[in-house]
């Protein structure tokens, strides 16, 4: 899974103590405590939907964060009165991305692809209060790879906490490649965008635990564990135009609605989340969504895996877990 966003010309301060940034080169140690962190350090369209907040530098592997999850976002609506459980991913993913261009040397406008994104939450520290939840991040950086001085692939594992409890851990892999050799990989490819029109019909929201139908990115195909992906324009924090593919949040988001509908909406409310991104989802395409249960390694938990295929060949396999209800 690749996630990009195309930035030109320099990083715009939003205060007069916030240091100006040329897009071809990263922030500076002295200066990373009075940079905002903007859309662009986390390829998101909408300022909205920044999570990650501030980071400090310990030392060269290891770096403290501090994020905020909202508590009436338009798209990652509250499940249960628990946060969201894409919030976890998408805050592991926009860290990751932070660092990269913030402290590892790697510039805007470069190209980064998703190996896999793997987390544990603690859902009873999820609870949403009346305002956004203030968090903290500890990263921890290894097998980091560089060629020409320029930062190739890393692993980032992750402990985010609430008020000094553990939240959730997880790790990510990524790969960056710079817009000359993206450009190479893509191909024709590069110019694609998604269309919105026409829509499949989709599955009943209550099914999916989504707030609205606008939110649902299944459509049934008259098997009990297949589905269609189907986007809807949504919200910008999981449908960026500017893609050239489908967006890793969007197959995530729709491995656990699979995995729902497989189940149960209500007893089914997955804590642990893993997925290994295969190859790019492409527009145009058709992705079919599978899912199906698989035995669990811990006693008293249901595991589904859920695999997204195109053209018959598998982009992703994500593997949710839930704690089975109490009697």
């Amino acid at each position: 899974m690749s996630d990009t966003m195309q930035v030109s010309g320099t990083v715009q301060p939003r205060s007069p103590h916030h240091l100006h940034l040329d897009g071809d080169r990263a922030a500076t140690p002295r200066s990373r405590h009075s940079i905002q962190v903007t859309r662009e350090f986390v390829h998101r369209p909408l300022a909205d939907d920044i999570l990650v907040t501030s980071w400090r530098r310990l030392d060269d592997a290891h770096f403290s964060l501090t994020a905020q999850w909202p508590h009436d976002h338009g798209y990652f609506t509250p499940n249960r009165g628990r946060h969201h459980l894409i919030l976890t991913g998408e805050t592991i993913r926009q860290a990751g991305l932070l660092l990269c261009h913030a402290e590892l040397g790697v510039p805007l406008g470069h190209h980064f692809i998703l190996g896999d994104l793997v987390y544990t939450t603690h859902p009873e520290h999820l609870a949403v209060d009346s305002g956004p939840t203030p968090l903290t991040i500890d990263v921890v950086c290894s097998r980091m790879r560089r060629r020409a001085g320029t930062l190739t692939s890393g692993h980032f594992d992750m402990t985010i906490r609430r008020a000094g409890r553990i939240v959730a851990t997880g790790h990510s892999d990524v790969t960056v490649t710079s817009p000359a050799v993206y450009r190479r990989l893509r191909g024709k490819r590069l110019t694609a965008r998604h269309t919105f029109d026409p829509l499949p019909a989709p599955v009943p929201p209550r099914l999916t635990g989504s707030a609205k139908e606008s939110d649902v990115l299944l459509s049934p195909t008259g098997r009990p564990d297949r589905w269609l992906l189907r986007i809807a324009p949504g919200h910008p924090a999981v449908v960026n135009p500017a893609n050239d593919h489908i967006p890793g949040m969007v197959l995530l988001d729709a491995a656990q609605q699979a995995a729902r509908v497989l189940t149960s909406p209500d007893a089914f409310v997955p804590y642990a989340f893993g997925t290994d991104f295969r190859r790019y989802a492409e527009h145009g395409t058709p992705c079919v969504i599978e899912a199906r249960r698989v035995p669990s390694a811990l006693p008293c938990t249901t595991t589904v895996q859920v695999t997204g295929l195109q053209d018959g060949d598998p982009v992703f396999v994500s593997t949710l877990t839930a704690l089975d209800p109490r009697d």
